[in-house]
């Protein structure tokens, strides 16, 4: 269940996620431009380390942008609460540069030493999404690093990106906001962890992924990619394939979304 944040935590965070499973599941994982902050309520999860063997997940986690997709694995019934942060909310919130948690998986421990997880101990007995929600922004509010400052000239940036589908190009932007690219390309990495280009794919990428999932477009994959801005099938399939690991088709035929970018898929 996706659930939005109350009003004065809308500045940094986009919504929350309640994802409940019964059986074992490995979950696909791949960029949407933001950052999130994991609660395992119920389980464990695991990733592959590199040398092919299986690593319990800590319980609280931060993960930063992805460089493509991140295989997790639950081997019972899981119970997660995912703090899906705007493309720069986590920056806003903890401060932290997101170019140094880019392409990582970070134990809270190691950001907010215990405090997170007595909040997790709160989480595990709430007995509603609401109480879940008030227990998190109450604590958040200790954890913010500095004042809320409605004055968001990057937010304006991605929200136009966004209202643009990623159809726009940096020089434009460059255009637009009145920054060199020089400056744009720091303010976004050290706020998102990407670059600007980076981000404009990832955009484009997802607007093709509304369009297919909602059923406008599934007579021709084709027409969707041009919708999207992609011109050339060829280039749009190895994109999709980069992000997920699949193509459009498998996208559509074989994955169980849980939500646009969190998907269950068969191991083999």
């Amino acid at each position: 269940m996706q659930l939005p944040s109350s009003p004065a935590w809308s500045f940094c965070i986009k919504h929350y996620l309640f994802l409940k499973s019964t059986s074992s599941k490995t979950l696909r994982l791949f960029s949407d431009g933001n950052t999130g902050l994991v609660f395992i309520l119920k389980g464990q999860l695991k990733v592959k380390d590199s040398g092919g063997s299986d690593e319990n997940l800590p319980a609280v986690f931060v993960y930063g942008q992805l460089n493509g997709f991140q295989d997790i694995y639950s081997k019972d019934g899981t119970e997660i609460l995912i703090v899906v942060f705007h493309p720069h909310g986590f920056f806003r919130f903890s401060g932290l540069p997101a170019d140094e948690i880019k392409g990582q998986i970070i134990d809270a421990h190691f950001i907010y030493g215990n405090q997170l997880y007595s909040l997790l101990d709160n989480l595990r007995t709430a007995i509603s999404y609401a109480q879940s929600i008030w227990l998190l922004e109450t604590h958040f509010s200790a954890l913010l690093k500095s004042p809320i400052n409605h004055n968001d000239p990057l937010g304006h940036v991605v929200r136009s990106i966004v209202q643009l589908k990623g159809q726009t190009t940096v020089k434009e932007l460059t255009g637009s906001t009145g920054y060199s690219e020089r400056k744009l390309e720091r303010l976004f990495r050290a706020a998102i962890g990407i670059s600007p280009g980076k981000y404009l794919q990832i955009v484009r990428l997802h607007h093709f992924l509304s369009l297919i999932r909602s059923g406008k477009e599934t007579s021709s994959l084709t027409i969707a990619g041009i919708e999207s801005g992609y011109y050339d099938q060829p280039h749009l399939i190895h994109h999709f394939r980069q992000a997920t690991g699949l193509t459009p088709t498998e996208y559509l035929s074989s994955a169980n979304p849980l939500t646009v970018n969190l998907l269950a898929v068969d191991p083999s």
